[in-house]
């Protein structure tokens, strides 16, 4: 009997932290606490030059992810309906036009246009237009991938837009501010847009940008709030 007792004891100890492990996990479940989403630090640059002086090492991956980053502008940057619309959100002298105003313009991009509508053709008789590449937002060089992430970015002088100032991707990420040389971005940032965004009325890129970054920062508050809840803090 006395073994058996023994025996007992032992396999109880043995599953008490799979039991307490889970209780913590149920708890957290059940009190609203998610993990706060992820993030990673990523430099800014405006060209591989920069790249280099911080990586003089590295000069041939400089110029391979610069160049990446200028393919990605040509393909995904927002595109404008008319010059104006693209200045109204992005200042004047920061836009230039669309590779595709050589094109003919039989069908557009139905994802992503902001008006919620199909595409237009431009109205201002000068085709589409689009941000100029501030520069571009790389990841972690020595972060252990083959290829460190990039994304082009952009920043607005416009006064009366809502991401003056700001840094913002393609797809509307704010990711810091105008001179930030570090930023911490969440990995969508990072995704490539399968096709540009469509602006189709002047604004309308800026209230999205500015629409995306108050989500995010509520969704990180409540995040936290709820972490500090949950732990008693």
């Amino acid at each position: 009997m006395k073994r058996s007792s023994n025996v007992r004891r032992a396999r109880f100890r043995k599953s008490a932290p799979m039991v307490t492990t889970l209780a913590i996990s149920v708890s957290m479940v059940l009190s609203g606490c998610a993990p706060a989403p992820k993030q990673e630090e990523a430099q800014i640059y405006r060209n591989a030059a920069e790249c280099k002086q911080v990586y003089p090492d590295q000069p041939g991956l400089c110029d391979q992810v610069f160049g990446s980053a200028q393919v990605d502008h040509l393909a995904t940057a927002p595109r404008f309906d008319g010059l104006a619309q693209c200045e109204a959100d992005f200042g004047v002298g920061n836009c230039e036009a669309a590779p595709e105003n050589t094109l003919a313009q039989n069908s557009g991009y139905g994802d992503g246009s902001v008006d919620g509508g199909q595409p237009q053709q431009a109205s201002s008789g000068g085709g589409w237009f689009m941000p100029m590449m501030m520069g571009y937002m790389m990841g972690n060089m020595m972060g252990g991938r083959s290829a460190p992430r990039q994304a082009p970015v952009y920043s607005s002088s416009a006064p009366n837009s809502p991401i003056k100032d700001k840094l913002v991707t393609g797809k509307g990420d704010v990711v810091g501010n105008r001179g930030d040389r570090t930023v911490r971005a969440a990995p969508s940032a990072f995704q490539k847009a399968s096709a540009p965004t469509r602006v189709t009325r002047s604004g309308g890129f800026g209230a999205m940008a500015a629409q995306k970054s108050q989500a995010a920062a509520r969704s990180s508050t409540s995040t936290s709030r709820n972490t500090s809840r949950s732990f008693g803090g």
